[in-house]
C-alpha cells in the first residue's frame, strides 16, 4: 500500500477521533430531552403545588404511604399473602428509610424517573425510525401530559411507565440480534413490571413466545430455545423469592398477588360498567378492598377462607355471570376495549382533569397531545414501518395483548398508560417518514397510513364511551373531601359544589352536605343530605349526619325519625343511638348539642 493510499485510510480514523463519532454524538444530543422532560415536570410541580393531594394523601396514594412506612420501620417481610402488587410500596419503603416520609422527594425521584425513560424511548424509536424519529419520540413522551402527571402523584403508574420503556429499549434493540444476557435482563424488567403492574404478565408469555419464533429462518431452534429460556430465568430470578416470601408468610405460591378474583369480578359481573366499583358501596379505598373480598367470600361459603381460596370463589363467580348473559358480557367487552383506546383518562382518586385546571401545561397541551392524538399518529407509523418487521410485531403483539389484559377487567388511565410507551416510537417515526415522504412529493404510498390514522382518530375521539362529565364530578368531590381533610372547609365546599352540578350522585351531596356541617350552615346541610337520601336511600351515614344537623337547628323530631332511620339501616351505628338518648334527657327547644 502506498503513502496515497495510507493517508486515505487513516483520515477517517484521524477525523472521528478529532470530532467524535456520528453515533457518540447523535447519543450526546439525546441526552438532552432529560432536562427538558425535568424541567417540563418541575413546572407541572409548582403549578399544583397548592392541591391537598401530596400533604393529605388519599385512596391508593394513603394506601401505599402506609405500607411504605411500615416497610422503611423493618417491617420489610409483612405477615400476609400480596394482595397488592409490591414492587412500588417497597422501593418507597427504601426511599423513606434515607430521607424520611416525605411525599415531595416521592414525585421528585419519579419526575426523575419519568425523564429518564423519555431517553430510553428516544433510543427506542432511532432503533425503528432513525435519529430524528429518536428525537420526536423523547419529546413526546417527556411532555405527553398523562405522563407528567402521573409522576407527579404518588402512584404506581410512574413505576410502570419507566420500566416499559426500560423493557421496550431491551427487546427492540434484541429484535436484530439477541444474545442471553440481554434476554435475562429484559427477563428481569419483565418481572419488576409484573411487580408494578399485574397485567404484565401477558406480556411475559407474549414475549417469551414471541422469542421462540421470530427469526425462526435464519435462527435454529436450538439457539431461539437458549434465549426463550434465558429471558424467562431473568423473569425467574426477579418473581422467584415473592413466591418464597409469599409461600412462607401465607402457605400458598403466587408470583405477584391473590387480587385477581375480586378485580375480574369487578370488571364482569352482571352490574359491571368497565370501570372500578367496589364490592362494598362506599368502600372505594385499599383498607377495606381485601377485608370485604374475604369476608364476603367466607360468609358465603360458611368457613374460613385462605387467599387463593378468595380469588377462586370471586373467579367462579364472575364465570357464572357471564355464562348466564353471554350477549352482555361481549357487549360489555367490547365497550372495554374502545374504553381502553377512549382519549379520555379514567381516574380514581386523583383526576387528570382536576390537575389540569390547576396545571399550565397540562391544561394547554393536553387540549391537542393525548391518547387520542397518540394511538392514530402511531397506527399511521405501523403501516409506514414495514421493513422492520421484528419491531412492528413485537410492538403490534405487545399493544394487543395489554389492550387484552386492560379490557378484561375494568378500564383505568393507569392500567392502559403502558400503551403510551409502546406506541411512541411509532408515532414518532410515522411522523417523521410521512413529513418526508410529502416534501418528496411522494404520497401515493400514505394513503393506507393515513387511511388507518383517520378511523383509530375516529374510534379515540368520536365514539363516547365514557360519562365524562360524571367521571369529572367523582374527581372533584375526591378534590373536596382532601381539602376538607386539610382543614380547608371553604375550598371544600367550593370543590363539592361543583362536584354536584357536574354530576348529583349520592355520595357527592352527601360529601357537601358533611362540609357544610363542618362550617355550621345546618339549614342547607340538611337539604344536601335529604338529597343524597333520595338519591340512593341505602346510604347508611346520610340518615346520622342529617339527625345531628337537624338536631342542631332544634328540629328534635325530625332528627329522632332520621337516627331511627339510621338505626334501622345498621343497628350497629352507636352515634344514632346515642343521639336518641341525648334527645331523650336534653328538654323541649334544646338542640341537644354543643353549639
Amino acid at each position: 500500500m502506498n503513502l496515497r493510499n495510507a493517508a486515505m485510510c487513516t483520515s477517517p480514523s484521524q477525523s472521528r477521533s478529532a470530532h467524535g463519532s456520528p453515533s457518540r454524538r447523535k447519543r450526546i444530543g439525546l441526552w438532552v430531552i432529560v432536562p427538558v422532560a425535568m424541567l417540563a415536570r418541575l413546572a407541572h410541580l409548582w403549578s399544583t403545588r397548592e392541591l391537598p393531594f401530596l400533604q393529605h394523601p388519599v385512596g391508593d396514594a394513603e394506601g401505599y404511604i402506609a405500607w411504605a412506612t411500615r416497610i422503611a420501620g423493618g417491617d420489610w417481610i409483612g405477615s400476609e399473602p400480596f394482595y397488592q402488587a409490591p414492587l412500588y410500596p417497597y422501593l418507597l419503603g427504601a426511599l423513606f428509610r434515607v430521607v424520611g416520609v416525605r411525599g415531595m422527594a416521592v414525585l421528585l425521584a419519579q419526575s426523575m424517573m419519568g425523564s429518564f425513560a423519555a431517553l430510553a424511548l428516544a433510543a427506542t424509536a432511532g432503533r425503528i425510525g432513525g435519529r430524528r424519529a429518536a428525537w420526536v419520540a423523547g419529546l413526546m413522551y417527556a411532555l405527553y401530559p398523562p405522563a407528567i402527571f402521573f409522576d407527579g402523584i404518588i402512584q404506581k403508574a410512574s413505576l410502570a411507565g419507566a420500566l416499559t420503556c426500560l423493557l421496550l429499549l431491551l427487546v427492540t434493540v434484541g429484535s436484530r440480534r439477541w444474545r442471553a444476557g440481554r434476554a435475562v435482563a429484559a427477563g428481569a424488567v419483565t418481572g419488576l413490571l409484573a411487580l408494578t403492574r399485574e397485567n404484565a404478565f401477558v406480556w411475559l408469555a407474549l414475549i417469551a413466545g414471541w422469542l421462540l419464533v421470530h427469526g425462526r429462518q435464519v435462527a435454529p431452534l436450538n439457539r431461539r430455545l437458549i434465549r426463550c429460556g434465558a429471558y424467562l430465568a431473568g423473569a425467574a430470578f426477579v418473581l422467584g423469592p415473592v413466591a418464597a416470601r409469599n409461600g412462607y408468610v401465607g402457605g400458598e405460591m403466587s408470583f405477584s398477588t391473590f387480587q385477581m378474583g375480586p378485580n375480574f369480578y369487578i370488571g364482569n359481573s352482571l352490574e359491571a360498567t368497565g370501570r372500578y366499583r367496589p364490592l362494598v358501596r362506599g368502600h372505594e379505598t385499599p383498607e377495606f378492598e381485601r377485608a370485604d373480598a374475604a369476608r364476603l367470600a367466607q360468609e358465603a361459603l360458611g368457613r374460613v377462607l385462605s387467599a387463593s381460596e378468595v380469588s377462586h370463589y370471586w373467579l367462579d363467580r364472575a364465570w357464572v355471570d357471564i355464562c348466564s348473559a353471554p350477549g352482555q358480557w361481549v357487549r360489555l367487552t367490547i365497550r372495554k376495549v374502545l374504553m381502553a383506546v377512549n382519549a379520555y383518562e379514567v381516574s380514581d382518586v386523583e383526576s387528570f382533569r382536576v390537575y389540569a385546571d390547576h396545571s399550565l401545561l397540562l391544561g394547554t397541551v393536553g387540549k391537542v397531545w393525548h391518547f387520542g392524538t397518540l394511538l392514530p399518529l402511531a397506527g399511521a407509523g405501523m403501516m409506514l414501518s414495514r421493513r422492520r418487521s421484528g419491531a412492528r410485531s413485537l410492538h403490534g403483539l405487545l399493544f394487543a395483548g395489554m389492550c387484552i389484559a386492560v379490557a378484561g377487567f375494568y378500564v383505568l388511565g393507569r392500567y392502559r398508560f403502558p400503551l403510551a410507551a409502546v406506541l411512541t416510537p411509532f408515532a414518532a417515526a410515522g411522523l417523521v417518514r410521512a413529513i418526508r415522504a410529502a416534501r418528496g412529493r411522494r404520497t401515493h404510498h400514505l394513503h393506507r397510513a393515513l387511511a388507518v390514522a383517520a378511523i383509530l382518530a375516529f374510534v379515540a375521539n368520536a365514539v363516547r364511551v365514557h360519562p365524562e362529565q360524571e367521571l369529572d364530578g367523582m374527581g372533584y368531590s375526591n378534590l373536596g373531601v382532601c381539602y376538607a381533610r386539610a382543614g380547608k372547609l371553604d375550598a371544600a365546599v367550593t370543590c363539592l359544589r361543583r362536584a354536584v352540578e357536574a354530576n348529583p350522585t349520592a355520595e357527592a351531596l352527601y360529601n357537601l352536605g358533611l362540609a357544610l356541617s363542618q362550617t355550621r350552615q345546618w339549614s342547607e346541610a340538611v337539604v344536601q343530605f335529604r338529597a343524597a337520601s333520595a338519591a340512593d336511600p341505602s346510604l347508611m351515614e346520610v340518615d346520622y349526619q342529617c339527625g345531628a344537623a337537624l338536631e342542631s337547628l332544634g328540629r328534635r323530631e325530625e332528627a329522632a325519625m332520621r337516627y331511627r332511620r339510621a338505626l334501622d339501616l345498621d343497628p350497629q351505628d352507636e352515634r344514632a343511638r346515642t343521639g336518641l338518648e341525648r334527645l331523650s334527657r336534653s328538654p323541649p327547644g334544646g338542640s341537644g348539642l354543643d353549639p
